[in-house]
C-alpha cells in the first residue's frame, strides 16, 4: 500500500516518455513543412533585400525595388499555388481514386503472383518482368505512394524463392524509382515541367513529345542496368546467403514475411478485365499527352496538324460524343482527368462495387493523394512569392550571368543536373520541384531552346528521381524501409554501387542527348 501512495516528482520525465521524445527529435520534416519554411525564408530575404535597397531591371530597362512580403503572405502563397496548380490537383484526385479501385480489386497483386508462379524454379527471371512493369508505370505516371503496397507482395515472394528481403525490396524500389527517374510522359514530372517552362514568360514552346525518343532510350538503358544489378545481387545471395547484408536477421525475416505472405489471388474474369482497363487507360493517357503534331512539325498556331484537326472534326461533327475535348496531344490535365474518372466508373461496374462501394474506394484513393496536392499547392506558392517579391527576376538575372555565360548547351545541362540534385534534397516532390524551380530558368533556357528546353526537363527528371532513390527526406523511402524492416545504413550499403552507375549513366545520356538535340532529345 505504501508504494500506491508514493508521491512522484511531476517534473521528472518518465524514461519511456523521454525515449519517445528523443526519437521524435530525429523525425524528418515533411515536404509540406520544408516548402512552407522555404516560403518563410523567401519572405525574410525580401525584407533584407528591401532594407538593402536592392533593385532589378526588367526587359524594358526600368528599375524596380524588391517588394517586401508580409507575414500573412505566408498563408496567401499556398492558396495562390493551389489556384495555379488546379488542373494538376484535379488530375491527382481522379488518378488517386482510379488507382485505389484497381489496387482494391487485387488484380495487380494477382498479376505479380502469376508471373512468379509461372517461373517456378527459375524465380530469378521473374525479376525482369516485375521490374519492367514497375518501371513502365513509374515512367508513365510517377509511381510513388502506390508502390508501397507492392513491397509486401514482392518481398515474401522473393524470400520464398530463396532470396533475401532486399531482393524483393529493390525490385519495387529500383523498378519504380528508375522509371520515375527516366520519366517519359509522367504528368507529375514531365507534364508539370513542360507546363511551367511554357508559362515562364521566356517565349519558349515545348511539349511532352520533345525529347521523348531520348527519354525512352535513357529509360531502356537505366532500367536494363538496374535489372542486371538486382539479378546479380539476388544470384549472389542465393549462392551464398552470408553475402546478404541482412543475413543476421534472415531467419527472423522468414518468420515475419512468410507467415504474413499474401494468399494466392484467383485471377477471375473481373480481375483480368480490371487489368485490361488498367493498361488501356494508361496507354490512352500516354498517347493523349504526347504532342504528336509537334513531332510532325506543326505548331497548331500557323499550321494545324492532323491530330488537332481530328479533334476539331469530332467537336464539330460528333458533338454528342464531345464538343470540348481537344485532339490527341493538344489537351491537358482536365481531359486526362476525365479519362481516369470514366475508367474508374467502368471498373466500379466491372467489380460490382455499387454506388456506395465506388464512392468509398474512389474517395479513399483521392484522400491518399491529397497530401501530394498540398505539396503542389505550397510549391506553387514558392513561385508566387518569388514572382511578387521580384526575387525571381533577381535570381534569373544571376543565373543568366553565371550559367547563361557558358557557351556550351551540353555544359549548361550537366551543371543543371548537378545543381538539381542538392535542390531535390529540400524539395523531394517532382511536381513541387518543377513548379518551384523552372520559373527561374526561362531566360537561361531561351538561349538555345531547341536543346535546353527538353534537355533541362530530362536533367530535372533524372536528378530528382536519382536523389529520391535514397534520400532520407523522402517519406516514400522511409516508409518503404519501415515496411521492409531494413536499417538505413544496410540499405545504403547495398544501394551505393547502382547509385554510382545511375549517376554516371545520367551524365552520359544528358551529354549525348544534348549533342543530338532537336525533337529527339
Amino acid at each position: 500500500m505504501k508504494n500506491d501512495f508514493k508521491i512522484r516528482n511531476p517534473f521528472r520525465k518518465n524514461k519511456s516518455i523521454r525515449n519517445e521524445q528523443e526519437k521524435k527529435q530525429f523525425k524528418m520534416l515533411s515536404a509540406f513543412t520544408i516548402l512552407l519554411l522555404i516560403i518563410a525564408f523567401i519572405i525574410f530575404i525580401s525584407w533584407i533585400l528591401k532594407w538593402s535597397g536592392v533593385s532589378v531591371v526588367d526587359d524594358k530597362n526600368k528599375s524596380h525595388d524588391i517588394v517586401a512580403l508580409g507575414i500573412f503572405d505566408l498563408f496567401i502563397a499556398p492558396i495562390n499555388g493551389f489556384v495555379s496548380g488546379a488542373e494538376i490537383i484535379v488530375f491527382l484526385v481522379a488518378l488517386g481514386g482510379f488507382l485505389n479501385i484497381v489496387i482494391c480489386s487485387k488484380a495487380l497483386e494477382g498479376f505479380s503472383q502469376n508471373i512468379t508462379s509461372a517461373l517456378k524454379g527459375k524465380e530469378i527471371w521473374a525479376i525482369i518482368p516485375l521490374m519492367v512493369f514497375f518501371s513502365i508505370v513509374g515512367s508513365a505516371e510517377g509511381m510513388a505512394e502506390e508502390s508501397l503496397g507492392f513491397y509486401m507482395i514482392c518481398i515474401p515472394l522473393m524470400m520464398a524463392a530463396g532470396f533475401d528481403k532486399l531482393t524483393g525490396f529493390m525490385i519495387v524500389l529500383l523498378g519504380a524509382g528508375v522509371g520515375v527517374m527516366n520519366s517519359t510522359v509522367n504528368p507529375f514530372a514531365i507534364g508539370v515541367a513542360v507546363d511551367t517552362v511554357n508559362n515562364s514568360g521566356a517565349g519558349i514552346e515545348t511539349s511532352v513529345g520533345d525529347g521523348l525518343v531520348w527519354r525512352l532510350t535513357s529509360w531502356f538503358v537505366m532500367t536494363t542496368a538496374s535489372i542486371i544489378f538486382v539479378m546479380w545481387y539476388s544470384w549472389r545471395v542465393k549462392m551464398n546467403p552470408q553475402k546478404s547484408v541482412v543475413f543476421k536477421t534472415m531467419e527472423e525475416d522468414k518468420k515475419f514475411f512468410l507467415n504474413e505472405a499474401a494468399e494466392k489471388i484467383d485471377m477471375n474474369w473481373k480481375r483480368k478485365l480490371t487489368l485490361v482497363f488498367f493498361g488501356l487507360t494508361f496507354i490512352l493517357m500516354i498517347f493523349y499527352m504526347v504532342g504528336w503534331d509537334s513531332i510532325l512539325g506543326y505548331d497548331n498556331k500557323t499550321s494545324f496538324g492532323p491530330f488537332y484537326k481530328f479533334g476539331e472534326w469530332i467537336n464539330t461533327h460528333i458533338p454528342y460524343l464531345s464538343s470540348q475535348a481537344e485532339g490527341f496531344g493538344n489537351g491537358g490535365f482536365i481531359v486526362v482527368s476525365a479519362i481516369f474518372l470514366l475508367s474508374s466508373i467502368v471498373l466500379g461496374l466491372v467489380n460490382g462495387l455499387g454506388e456506395d462501394g465506388f464512392l468509398d474506394q474512389f474517395m479513399t484513393g483521392a484522400k491518399d493523394l491529397f497530401g501530394v496536392c498540398l505539396v503542389i499547392a505550397v510549391a506553387g506558392g514558392i513561385g508566387w512569392a518569388l514572382e511578387k517579391s521580384l526575387i525571381q527576376q533577381l535570381v534569373v538575372s544571376g543565373l543568366a550571368s553565371s550559367i547563361g555565360g557558358i557557351n556550351s548547351s551540353i555544359g549548361i545541362l550537366i551543371i543543371l543536373f548537378i545543381l538539381f540534385i542538392p535542390l531535390s534534397l529540400f524539395i523531394p516532390s517532382t511536381s513541387g520541384f518543377a513548379r518551384a524551380v523552372f520559373p527561374l530558368l526561362g531566360g537561361v533556357l531561351a538561349k538555345d531552346s531547341e536543346v535546353l528546353a527538353s534537355g533541362s526537363i530530362t536533367a530535372f527528371s533524372m536528378a530528382n528521381g536519382f536523389i529520391n532513390l535514397f534520400t532520407p527526406t523522402s517519406g516514400i523511402i522511409m516508409a518503404a524501409i519501415g515496411i521492409a524492416k531494413i536499417d538505413y545504413t544496410k540499405f545504403f550499403k547495398v544501394m551505393w554501387p547502382i547509385l554510382v552507375i545511375l549517376f554516371v549513366l545520367s551524365i552520359a545520356m544528358i551529354s549525348i542527348g544534348g549533342a543530338i538535340g532537336g525533337n529527339i532529345a
